[in-house]
C-alpha cells in the first residue's frame, strides 16, 4: 500500500502528477537496470512494518513502493516538512530519505528526527543521487543508519532494509527486557530494605557508619541483647556488593535473632550461621564476618573474625589489642572453625569492626585509604562525640576524584 498524507490512500496515477517538477534527465536512474533473480526478491521480513519514503520525485517514490509494498505498509512523503509532521504524529518503523530536497534538505530533516525523542531511534537510511564520500559520511554523521546510492538495487534496498529493522526490534525487545528487570531488580530491592527495618537492631552502646554502594547493602550490621545480658553484635560483608550480595542478608537477620531470643551461645549460633549459608547460598558468594559477644559486667568479651579486617580495640588514645581473621569466610565449608579470642576489658575501651569497602576507598591517584589512616583516625578520635562525622569525612576528602569498589561499613562498640 502506498499513501501520503498520514496514510491516505492515493491512486498511482496520482503519485505521477503529483508533483509538476521532473527529475532532471542527467540524475541518475533510480532502479538498477541489472537482471535479479526472482528468489532473491522473496520477503526477508514477515513482519508487516511501516516504512516512510521521503522523496520529491513521484517517479523514485512509484519505484521505491512497488519494490516495497509487497512486504511492508508503505507511506510517502514528498518534502521535509511533511516527513517531519508524518513521523512527529504517528512514527513509522524504518525511513527512507532522500538528501536533495526542496526546503528542509534529508540531512536537517534526520538531525531534527534524531532530537525528537518519539523518533530518535527510528532506523534512517539515506537513498539518494550523492556518491562521495563527504555525503556519505555528512549522512552518518547525522543519525543515519545506512546509505544507498541511485540507482538502486531492489534486493540490496530489500535486504538493508530487513537487516535495520531487525535490529531495531532486537533493540526495542532488549530495551523490553531491561525495563522488566529493572522492575523486578526494585521490587527485591523494596522487600530486602522492607526486611532490614524489620529487624529487632538493639544500638545500645553503639556508633556506626553505614554506606552502600547501591540502593541494597552487601554489609550487615546485626546487634542484641540475650536473656542472659550478654550483648551480641555481628558485622557482615557478603561477597560482592548490590543486589546479588544482599540476597543473604534476611536469611542472616532471620538465623541472629532467633538465635539470640532463644539464648543460644554465641559458638553455636556463628556454627548454625556457618552451615545454613553453606547450604542455601551459590558457591561463590560468602560471608566474612566479625561477631562480638560482651559480657553482662562489660569487663570482658569474646571475638571470632571469620574473613574481615583486624577488629581493633583502642585503649588510652592507642591500638591496644587487634584481633585478626582466623578462618575462611561462613558458607566457604559446611564446618567453621573459628576459636574466639577472650580479652579483658577496662573503662573507655573500643571495639572496632569494619569491612574491607572502608579501607579500599580509592583516592583519584589510585591510592587505597588503606588501614594505617583509618587506624591513626580512631585513634585520634576514638572518645569524641563526632567519631563517625570524622570519618565520613576523610573518607570523602580521600575519594575526592576517586571512587569507592565496595559497601563500607564500620561499627563501635563502647565497652
Amino acid at each position: 500500500m502506498i499513501s501520503v498524507d498520514n496514510s491516505r490512500r492515493v491512486p498511482a496515477e496520482t503519485l505521477r502528477s503529483l508533483d509538476s517538477r521532473r527529475v532532471p534527465a542527467e540524475t541518475p536512474r533510480l532502479l538498477d537496470s541489472r537482471r535479479v533473480p526472482a528468489e532473491t526478491l522473496r520477503p526477508l521480513d514477515s513482519r508487516h512494518a511501516t516504512i516512510l519514503v521521503v522523496d520529491d520525485s513521484p517517479e523514485n517514490i512509484e519505484v521505491l513502493g512497488s519494490v516495497l509494498s509487497a512486504q511492508y505498509d508503505v507511506r510517502v512523503a514528498i518534502d521535509g516538512d511533511d516527513a517531519l509532521r508524518q513521523a512527529f504524529g504517528e512514527p513509522p518503523d524504518l525511513i527512507l530519505l532522500d538528501i536533495m530536497m526542496p526546503g528542509i534538505d534529508g540531512y536537517e530533516v534526520c538531525r531534527r528526527l534524531k532530537r525528537n525523542p518519539s523518533t530518535c531511534s527510528i532506523p534512517v537510511i539515506f537513498v539518494t543521487a550523492l556518491g562521495q564520500v563527504e555525503n556519505e559520511t555528512q549522512g552518518f554523521r547525522v543519525g543515519g543508519a545506512d546509505y544507498i546510492t541511485k540507482p538502486i538495487s531492489p534486493p540490496v534496498v530489500l535486504a538493508r532494509v530487513a537487516t535495520h529493522l531487525a535490529l531495531s526490534e532486537a533493540r526495542r525487545s532488549l530495551e523490553r527486557k531491561n525495563a522488566l528487570l529493572t522492575a523486578e531488580r526494585e521490587l527485591v530491592e523494596e522487600v530486602l530494605r522492607r526486611t532490614r527495618e524489620l529487624d529487632q537492631f538493639d544500638p545500645r552502646g553503639l556508633r556506626y557508619l553505614i554506606s552502600p554502594l547501591e540502593k541494597t547493602n552487601g554489609d550487615v550490621l546485626l546487634a542484641a541483647f540475650a536473656p542472659d545480658g550478654c550483648q551480641h553484635v555481628l558485622l557482615g560483608d557478603f561477597t560482592g556488593h548490590g543486589l546479588s550480595a544482599a540476597i543473604g542478608s534476611p536469611v542472616l537477620a532471620n538465623l541472629f535473632y532467633s538465635g539470640i531470643q532463644e539464648g543460644t551461645a554465641a559458638a553455636v549460633l556463628l556454627q548454625r550461621i556457618n552451615q545454613v549459608l553453606y547450604r542455601v547460598l551459590p558457591v561463590n558468594l560468602f560471608l566474612a564476618a566479625a561477631y562480638v559477644e560482651i559480657a553482662p559486667d562489660r569487663r570482658s568479651m569474646r571475638v571470632w573474625n571469620c574473613g574481615v579486617p583486624d577488629l581493633l580495640l583502642i585503649r588510652q588514645g592507642g591500638v591496644f589489642s587487634r584481633y585478626p581473621s582466623a578462618s575462611f569466610a561462613c558458607g566457604v565449608s559446611g564446618q567453621l572453625v573459628c576459636d574466639g579470642a577472650i580479652a579483658t576489658l577496662e573503662p573507655g575501651d573500643r571495639l572496632y569492626a569494619y569491612s574491607d569497602g572502608i579501607i579500599e576507598t580509592l583516592s583519584a591517584s589510585g591510592e587505597s585509604y588503606g588501614a594505617a589512616r583509618l587506624e591513626v583516625l580512631l585513634a585520634q578520635h576514638a572518645l569524641s562525640d563526632t567519631l563517625i562525622d570524622q570519618l565520613r569525612a576523610a573518607l570523602t576528602a580521600f575519594a575526592a576524584g576517586g571512587s569507592r569498589q565496595d559497601d563500607a561499613t564500620l561499627v563501635e562498640i563502647a565497652l
